[in-house]
């Protein structure tokens, strides 16, 4: 019920207890009852925005199958647990769930499989939850990496499963909250890792003996200047109760997994790492009830990792820089801890509302599938036929699935969904893909509503998404399996964002 449908009720109420009053003398005391008997059904019928934080464990098995062939070696070891991080919010209307895995991938079925359950369980509709995975390299071995297998299927099943049960936990510990959110900066973490190289390097070869124009990861010198830009923002939104308790911080930042993990160790790297330090500088309770939750997700990083890498011209003007050698984990708790510093100067001045309102937006693109040249094939065929080893050098490793792409059993075609969800003056794009950092950058550029918030990697996985530019330089990304869809559809995507955060925006906030 709204106000409006309460408000001529007691009007009539009130102007009744008028004519009474004004005859027995009681004006002054009537009139007051009758204002403060609206004032509480006004104040009965505002809606209450909530917010509820959970997690879900998902660490795999580290028990190893030795008849299961993997393509990565098993995990033996746990450092960190995997979990799903999950956020619901509330404003009465509708809701929202953000959801965030300590994952490499999560499948389109896996997604689609936890939000049916969702919305059994909570009746929150698929379209207004969005799942992303954090690209972490450390999350296991078959159960996480192969498909076709009974350890996927099992494992997808139980991920499934867990993840729902997160959202519902976080969902049933909604409470009366307050929301905030920022942008902070970490510019020092963040480089692109496509570079154009020095004459002298000589020719990069790329996965079809072809010549490209830049090298993915190709070392430290020799080095002309890198391909693309980096996205150094920390865009985040914070909840807190309404006595000041946190309740949940989650944020977005546009770089790969760290690493630096011992073998064989499932991590969930500095995601993980920011997510408790960040809950620590809060001053969150550990044994608050229910826990604090923090959340770090994946931006636009498809072509941004960790690695520092200068040009020639720039190594020359720094001069000798001292190398630390780093610890196991200690790399990634660098980063988590920056991160986390930077964005807590920002949150000392956010500007906290005790309501906002929650909009959703998805559509399912279609791209044409990307299918091999005549060349390429010719390529993958000599290949299968010399018995090449596949890891003898990266670029042939790719000739089997040129042949796979080539197979007329191929779907021509890939449905996709994009997502845009407004949370007050605070946007978010959702897209399944390693996304480069330029597109995040075009999209937080030519967005309507400020600041924006990239996903990736959310609700599917199908490979990286560079720019038709991009394309046109080679390199590692480009390359076919690795990249499936139509060669721009980059362009196709950022328009269809754009549009979708367009009609966000014209409605009332």
């Amino acid at each position: 019920m709204t106000v409006g449908t309460h408000l001529p009720k007691f009007l009539n109420a009130a102007t009744t207890l008028l004519t009474r009053a004004m005859r027995t003398g009681r004006l002054l005391f009537v009139a007051g009852l009758c204002l403060t008997l609206a004032s509480q059904a006004v104040a009965a019928d505002s809606p209450v925005f909530r917010a509820g934080a959970a997690t879900s464990d998902i660490t795999p098995s580290i028990s190893a199958d030795a008849k299961i062939r993997t393509s990565r070696p098993p995990a033996t070891h746990v450092h960190d647990e995997l979990h799903a991080r999950c956020l619901v919010l509330d404003d009465g209307q509708a809701k929202l769930a953000l959801v965030v895995v300590d994952l490499r991938h999560i499948s389109a079925e896996v997604a689609a499989a936890a939000k049916q359950i969702i919305e059994a369980t909570t009746g929150i509709p698929p379209q207004c939850v969005v799942i992303s995975a954090t690209h972490s390299h450390t999350t296991g071995g078959v159960k996480l990496e192969e498909d076709k297998s009974q350890a996927y299927y099992d494992y997808s099943a139980f991920l499934t499963r867990r993840i729902a049960d997160g959202v519902l936990r976080a969902h049933n510990q909604l409470e009366p909250a307050q929301i905030a959110w920022g942008v902070a900066e970490e510019p020092t973490q963040v480089f692109n890792r496509r570079w154009f190289l020095m004459p002298d390097r000589g020719p990069v070869y790329g996965a079809h003996d072809n010549v490209e124009k830049v090298d993915t990861n190709p070392g430290y010198k020799g080095l002309l200047r890198p391909a693309g830009p980096v996205d150094p923002q920390i865009t985040f939104l914070s909840v807190r109760s309404t006595s000041g308790k946190p309740i949940s911080l989650m944020a977005s930042y546009g770089l790969h997994y760290v690493g630096g993990v011992t073998p064989n160790t499932i991590s969930a790297d500095y995601f993980a790492m920011f997510a408790d330090r960040v809950g620590e500088l809060l001053g969150a309770d550990p044994h608050q009830d229910p826990p604090f939750v923090g959340i770090m997700a994946n931006g636009t990083s498809g072509d941004v990792n960790n690695l520092e890498r200068y040009s020639d011209e720039e190594l020359a003007q720094r001069g000798p820089q001292p190398k630390k050698k780093y610890q196991p984990f200690e790399k990634a708790r660098e980063v988590a801890h920056l991160c986390a510093d930077k964005v807590m100067q920002a949150h000392q001045k956010l500007q906290w509302h005790d309501h906002v309102k929650l909009t959703s937006l998805q559509r399912t693109l279609t791209f044409e599938r990307r299918y091999p040249t005549k060349e390429e094939v010719a390529w993958a065929e000599s290949v299968k036929a010399k018995r090449i080893k596949p890891m003898s050098s990266s670029r042939y490793s790719t000739y089997h699935t040129v042949l796979a792409y080539a197979s007329p059993d191929m779907p021509p075609t890939l449905d996709v969904i994009v997502q845009t969800h407004r949370i007050g003056d605070l946007a978010i794009a959702a897209m399944p893909f390693e996304v480069f950092a330029e597109i995040g950058l075009e999209l937080k550029q030519r967005s309507p509503i400020q600041p924006l918030m990239n996903l990736s990697i959310a609700n599917g996985s199908h490979g990286y998404l560079p720019t038709p530019e991009q394309h046109k330089l080679g390199g590692y990304e480009t390359w076919i399996g690795v990249n499936k869809v139509q060669l721009d559809a980059s362009v196709k995507m950022v328009d269809a964002l754009v549009e979708m955060l367009g009609e966000l925006n014209a409605e009332k906030p």
